[in-house]
């Protein structure tokens, strides 16, 4: 876990992990959250109701975001953090049980008077491309 504290971070400072997705993962998701669209757990569902746009069913895009939970009580700025809000949260492709995400984050701006980051993050799957994205206010405890 890291430890920056809010002076020690300045505007381009960056952090990513890589997180797979997991059949578990969204079984206890839909446990805590009760969501029981079938979009999210059969496959046959998914397919037919897409169109051809989903190869199987699609993880939740809740379950991807909180990975952003992650990206910054764990990484940027770490154990330090609180966040405080998103703006502009966005899923631009879906997610399958098994896909490996790259979750990245890098500050775009800081606020001193509140102690406040705004990381611009992203999530891509293992093909590179955009699964979500969204900007996040950080307040820094230290």
């Amino acid at each position: 876990m890291n430890e920056y504290k809010y002076d020690d971070i300045t505007i381009g400072t960056e952090a990513s992990f890589v997180k797979t997705v997991t059949p578990e993962m969204e079984d206890a998701f839909r446990t805590i959250t009760g969501d029981e669209n079938p979009l999210h757990k059969d496959d046959s569902f998914a397919v037919e109701t897409g169109e051809g746009r989903f190869k199987s069913h699609v993880s939740f895009g809740m379950l991807t975001a909180s990975l952003y939970s992650t990206l910054a009580g764990v990484y940027l700025p770490g154990k330090y953090s609180l966040i405080h809000s998103f703006e502009d949260l966005s899923f631009t492709n879906p997610v399958y049980a098994g896909d490996e995400l790259t979750v990245s984050g890098k500050v775009i701006d800081k606020t001193d008077d509140f102690k406040l980051i705004v990381v611009k993050a992203m999530i891509k799957n293992g093909d590179g491309k955009t699964v979500s994205k969204a900007k996040i206010k950080i307040i820094v405890m230290k």
